[in-house]
């Protein structure tokens, strides 16, 4: 597997990360694709995420650590990995070690099965609401983003009380926030705001009157 070319820029780390994962994704989808391997590579880098790297933060911390010598990391990927993965997803995380992009590898798998999905017609989506959703409004919510979006959507779902009500729609990088706890704080925000104006209008005043 070749190396993908690398972003040019990288504004923060959290993005210059996504950024890596969605180039060596597309790389990897590709090199699957070529190989007939697409299935079979996304069972094995799912299980490389929630199997090994979940369960095992030390080994984790190994493959990321930049003071850990490619060699060393091969080693440990080659006794891990050779013969029980396709050459495929083998090569790939040699590619990720030698150019020491492994602490890339769960925004990668992430991008790897969102750009799957997006080739097959699919979308996923990620719904997060205060209070679990019903048969009856998941069928709801899927057919209206499924039109939306022009995509079979699939929805991935989550709890989370402390939004005080609404949802959180996250698409991809795309985060649609509907909830009370965040329309409170947009309105916290802008009090605060104006309470700021107000005080630097009353200083600026002071000023002039002196």
């Amino acid at each position: 597997m070749a190396e993908p070319e690398a972003p040019k820029h990288e504004t923060t780390l959290d993005t210059g990360k996504q950024q890596v994962g969605e180039v060596y994704a597309a790389s990897l989808l590709k090199a699957a694709d070529k190989a007939g391997e697409t299935s079979t590579v996304l069972t094995e880098f799912q299980s490389l995420v929630e199997d090994v790297l979940d369960v095992n933060s030390q080994l984790e911390a190994i493959l990321c650590s930049p003071r850990i010598a490619h060699s060393d990391k091969e080693s440990i990927i080659n006794k891990a990995f050779q013969g029980k993965v396709t050459t495929t997803f083998l090569n790939f995380l040699k590619v990720a070690s030698k150019h020491g992009r492994l602490d890339c590898l769960r925004v990668t798998f992430a991008s790897f099965r969102e750009q799957l999905l997006r080739q097959q017609g699919q979308l996923e989506v990620q719904v997060t609401t205060a209070t679990e959703l019903d048969q009856t409004t998941q069928d709801s919510m899927k057919a209206v983003l499924s039109s939306a979006f022009d995509a079979t959507v699939e929805l991935v779902l989550s709890v989370d009380p402390d939004l005080i009500g609404g949802s959180l729609i996250r698409v991809g990088d795309t985060v649609y926030d509907s909830s009370v706890a965040n329309r409170l704080e947009r309105v916290r925000e802008s009090a605060k705001d104006n309470t700021i104006r107000e005080i630097r209008l009353a200083t600026e005043r002071f000023s002039a009157d002196s």
